[in-house]
């Protein structure tokens, strides 16, 4: 769609061109039997207004739509996953990718600010020690969403997450308030356009629209309304707190408000992780309530895809993705199961991103003769990490860990 600017860009050069006709007139000059004269005026208006812009503007975006539809279908590859089976209870599967959180932003992983109160009462298991497989979106969910080339940290479309649900007769959902095309998400989007059934609430690029992770609510209770006999994977992937954070919470009623301007974006990030607790409140509350309809009990996983690092920018502090920092990979990841009732553990064991794929196979009870048995959470330190190690020791900014917010709180 081509924006309102550029059509009023468009109109203003006959606006400048009837107020240098209204100025000659006053002052008794007449430019006009000057035909040389008109034709170098009416040239540079043009280069000046440019008028043709929002021409200009709509062919590029039609360009820019099929170079993306033609992107999506590069990583649209069949699948190489066979003789998959599912052994585990006829159930529903919740996974929910969080965005730019960083595990040492969250009151229950230890931070001072109490902005989880949710995760901090409901029974669940915690891993202290989950590595994201990357520093950005792409390169590490393509890692963590696909059981990769482990040696050399790349993805395999041919071997998705998705694609292994599907194969082990799960019915699979991919509801995205994210972007689904542009360099940031496309990648992502193509593995998420493998599902049995996609919504993408932004078609464009991330930065098109700023929806909010609550608009995803409706097409999860869509999704839970679907009669099926079989268990069902729903993968949800938020905004969550991908910068600029205060634009991510501007209908969060309960944000954090900060006496030193200096603070305030920040006050924004702990705000957006309250957020996000109160999301996954929201879908713990809708599952409950199904549970008790339909008896299909459930279970949630949640974790970010990379953490962030902080920047201070006149005075103010900042986070944002502009360089790698040894917590870009400090993620969290918890489960919550509808049949625990009681249990809260905090599991502190190393695990790595690369394992992810297997370690959520193990989670829906998926067996496959390509797969490791792999738990993530069993506690214990995986036995190689391919390394991850290597790579966050070579990281070179200065450790930034997380700022206390605390006595800057109104």
């Amino acid at each position: 769609m081509v924006p309102l600017k550029e059509y009023k860009r468009s109109l203003l050069i006959l606006a400048l061109a009837f107020l240098t006709y209204l100025l000659a007139r006053k002052l008794s000059i007449k430019p006009w039997r000057n035909k040389t004269y008109v034709l170098f005026t009416v040239a540079l208006l043009i280069l000046a207004v440019e008028p043709t812009q929002f021409l200009k503007k709509n062919s590029e975006a039609n360009k820019e739509a099929q170079e993306q539809l033609k992107e999506l279908n590069k990583f649209a590859t069949t699948t190489s996953w066979r003789d998959s089976r599912s052994d585990g209870p006829l159930r529903d599967y919740v996974l929910i990718i969080g965005e730019s959180a960083r595990k040492d932003y969250f009151h229950s992983y230890g931070y001072p600010v109490a902005n989880t109160p949710f995760l901090d009462s409901v029974p669940s298991i915690k891993v202290d020690g989950m590595k994201a497989g990357g520093t950005y979106t792409i390169g590490s969910l393509t890692n963590m969403l696909t059981v990769p080339d482990k040696n050399n940290w790349r993805p395999r479309y041919d071997r998705t997450l998705i694609d292994l649900a599907k194969t082990a007769g799960i019915k699979t959902y991919w509801i995205s308030s994210q972007g689904m095309v542009g360099k940031y998400d496309t990648p992502v989007s193509a593995i998420g356009k493998k599902a049995d059934v996609t919504v993408f609430l932004n078609k464009g690029e991330y930065s098109a629209k700023n929806i909010s992770d609550y608009a995803l609510l409706k097409s999860f209770r869509a999704a839970l309304k679907d009669p099926i006999r079989q268990s069902r994977l729903i993968v949800l992937h938020t905004i969550g707190s991908h910068p600029d954070a205060c634009n991510r919470i501007i209908d969060f009623k309960d944000p954090y408000r900060v006496k030193d301007k200096n603070y305030e974006y920040l006050a924004c990030y702990v705000s957006s992780i309250k957020k996000t607790d109160d999301f996954i409140s929201r879908l713990y509350e809708i599952l409950s309530k199904e549970e008790l309809r339909t008896g299909r009990p459930f279970s949630i996983i949640y974790f970010s895809d990379h953490g962030q690092v902080h920047k201070l920018n006149d005075g103010k502090i900042l986070l944002n993705n502009n360089v790698a920092s040894k917590f870009h990979y400090d993620i969290p990841l918890i489960k919550i199961d509808s049949d625990n009732k009681d249990l809260r553990l905090t599991l502190s064991s190393e695990k790595s991103g690369l394992n992810f794929t297997e370690g959520l196979a193990n989670w829906m009870g998926i067996r496959n003769p390509d797969l490791l048995l792999y738990d993530l959470f069993d506690g214990k330190k995986d036995p190689t990490d391919f390394g991850l190690k290597r790579k966050i020791e070579s990281i070179k900014t200065p450790p930034d860990p997380a700022i206390d917010l605390s006595s800057h709180l109104q």
